[in-house]
């Protein structure tokens, strides 16, 4: 039947594999590494005890541990002190103004005559630095790469305003 036939697979799957699984196949070798450290430590460790002292210490670590997963577990249904549970349900704040757009509360923008008599002096001053001193004009530009754009849009305010 036509319907499940076999497709071909794409050379591009056979390709170098990405960034993230060459991260995943270190973490995989370093977790290996550990752990096969971690056996070796315990092998020394007890490799020379002998087979009841092993057992004995077998069956005070099981009745620790399972000891401890019992208290945990009767803990959670006994204790009813509402601080010392595992984990804690809030409720959730919204922002005030989560659902609006807030475009009918920009105030209009006023540039007032001052303000526009300092941006031309700083515009006449950068143009002055753009053609003595380009170097510093180029890094004040650099560090501020918008300034300009500003200054033009202050100006055009400035001249919308005076129209009007």
């Amino acid at each position: 039947m036509w319907l499940f036939k076999r497709r071909k697979k794409n050379e591009e799957d056979t390709s170098e594999p990405s960034v993230s699984d060459k991260m995943a196949g270190k973490i995989a070798v370093a977790g290996i590494k550990l752990q096969t450290a971690f056996a070796n430590k315990m092998n020394e460790l007890f490799r020379n005890m002998n087979s009841k002292k092993l057992k004995t210490l077998l069956i005070i670590f099981c009745l620790v541990a399972g000891g401890y997963s019992i208290y945990l577990f009767v803990n959670a249904f006994v204790n009813t002190d509402k601080e010392s549970s595992g984990f804690k349900v809030d409720q959730i704040h919204v922002p005030e103004h989560f659902n609006k757009s807030g475009d009918g509360q920009i105030p209009e923008a006023n540039v007032e005559e001052e303000t526009y008599n300092k941006i031309q002096d700083y515009k006449r001053y950068m143009d002055s630095l753009k053609q003595t001193k380009n170097y510093l004009y180029d890094s004040i530009i650099t560090a501020r790469p918008f300034l300009m754009d500003t200054v033009l849009m202050l100006e055009e305010i400035y001249q919308s305003q005076k129209q009007k």
